[in-house]
């Protein structure tokens, strides 16, 4: 088996079993995995050494085995397992849901880019995560104002500023609000379009400043654990929309 198919084996064991040893994980995966091999215990143990790196495992099960091989969920680690939110840690199960969530329009360019975001958040490079995640979002937003200057051609709204935004990054998402506050949006689209803009304008706004300028982002673990795992939902939202300004149903 590889790393791919077991993380999410290992995740439900520690699910079931928040507080355990490094062998009884193996030994569980080993005993429900019809394609497990003896030699996949080193993918096993190189998965569960990412989780400890990354915090949701700590050395130790209680007062009496408080070393390794000895293990438990953190808290943060409980947080993640419990409601799904494990996926962060998962690339190739968070890149598979991204994609399911987004359907065909989650193009190269974006998926690219926020693999390479996952791959910095575990590696704990959470600034790096930001501006990777950063430039897929630009990507996106993007796309949407294409979308917005081609229907405002086609329905008389005036497109000259959205065209002047689409080379200023730091106007662009003011333009873009309120160009499609012009627009009759369906009340589902209409309701959530400033809070999905400004969200994303927050994690691109953490590594530019407001005069166009570069800066290293200063940021926690729980901060780019958020913008992971609240972008594939902004992202179907977006593309939601993008489909609608094209007249196109969505996936």
């Amino acid at each position: 088996m590889d790393k791919a198919s077991l993380r999410p084996l290992v995740l439900d064991v520690l699910r079931k079993t928040p507080q355990t040893h490094l062998h009884a994980i193996e030994t569980e995966i080993r005993r429900h995995a019809e394609d497990y091999e003896r030699h996949d215990v080193l993918f096993v143990q190189e998965i569960l050494w990412e989780l400890l790196v990354q915090g949701v495992l700590a050395p130790g099960k209680n007062s009496l085995n408080l070393n390794l091989p000895f293990v438990h969920v953190t808290e943060f680690g409980a947080h993640c397992l419990g409601d799904g939110t494990a996926l962060v840690h998962d690339p190739d199960g968070y890149i598979a849901n991204l994609k399911s969530v987004c359907g065909i329009a989650a193009d190269a360019i974006l998926i690219g880019t926020v693999h390479e975001a996952l791959l910095a958040y575990l590696a704990g490079r959470y600034p790096s995560s930001a501006v990777m995640l950063g430039h897929g979002i630009g990507h996106l937003l993007d796309r949407l104002v294409v979308a917005a200057i081609r229907h405002g051609r086609q329905t008389g709204h005036g497109v000259q500023r959205l065209e002047q935004a689409r080379s200023n990054p730091q106007r662009l998402v003011p333009i873009l609000r309120r160009a499609l506050s012009a627009r009759r949006l369906p009340p589902t689209l209409a309701e959530d379009v400033d809070g999905t803009l400004l969200a994303l304008n927050n994690v691109r706004s953490s590594f530019a400043s407001t005069d166009g300028r570069y800066r290293l982002p200063q940021l926690d673990r729980e901060t780019a654990f958020a913008y992971l795992l609240l972008f594939p939902g902004q992202c179907r939202f977006v593309y939601d929309l993008i489909a609608y300004l094209e007249g196109k149903p969505s996936d």
